[in-house]
């Protein structure tokens, strides 16, 4: 496709339109890389490995594939994630699958995905090479280490915004998530990223009333 546009001034909503627009584009593509990749891996007797698959479907718009193979799986995981660059800098767009975010008050494993889209801000991938990692601030190491990481949790709403948009914190395995969410066009946007021993207060609170449903939830995923 040659399409090319501006992308350095699209709001967030166009920016999911676009990521969405170029997943139906490479994804095609990406399945035959990806059996090739496996079947380089297999004869060379490697049974994990991690691998990126990048496409650039549109100008300052880049598709990567993170994969993950593990030797317990003949197929290997796969993250679809997009970098794009702003006035602002670079973001991390992925599939949202957990439909913004896993209701405190309720939760069904078996929901499909109904094309939520979550935001990285590059503030928020530089503090989580920092401060989960345990690495040096860089949005190349956080938004990898985001995309090769299983962020599954609960969403507690702290604010209404505006009609449809609250602002939310965000509970994982190894810290909080903060940012908001547009229910009306399925996005939610994560600005920056605390470490569990970062919490304090009511913070804490929620980390700890959910670290065993989490600690159930990775277990039935088999993220463990």
């Amino acid at each position: 496709m040659t399409k090319r546009i501006s992308v350095e001034s699209l709001s967030l909503t166009e920016i999911s339109k676009l990521f969405q627009e170029s997943i139906q584009i490479a994804l095609p593509k990406s399945k035959g890389a990806i059996a090739s990749t496996l079947k380089r891996l297999k004869k060379a007797g490697i049974q994990s490995h991690q691998w990126t698959k990048t496409y650039e479907e549109f100008k300052g718009a880049k598709l990567n594939f993170y994969c993950e193979k593990l030797a317990i799986q003949s197929q290997p995981i796969v993250s679809i994630g997009m970098t794009h660059r702003t006035k602002k800098g670079l973001i991390l767009v992925t599939v949202d699958v957990s439909n913004g975010g896993i209701s405190t008050n309720t939760f069904n494993p078996d929901s499909p995905w109904k094309k939520w889209i979550r935001i990285y801000s590059g503030h928020c991938c530089e503090r989580f090479a920092e401060r989960i990692l345990n690495a040096d601030s860089s949005f190349q190491v956080g938004s990898e280490g985001i995309m090769f990481s299983d962020v599954l949790g609960p969403v507690r709403v702290t604010d209404s915004i505006a009609d449809g948009i609250d602002e939310i914190e965000f509970q994982f395995k190894e810290g909080q998530f903060y940012g908001y969410r547009d229910s009306k066009n399925k996005i939610t946007y994560f600005r920056t990223v605390y470490s569990n021993d970062m919490l304090k207060r009511d913070r804490l609170e929620f980390k700890n009333e959910w670290e065993q449903p989490l600690q159930e939830l990775y277990q039935l995923f088999g993220l463990n």
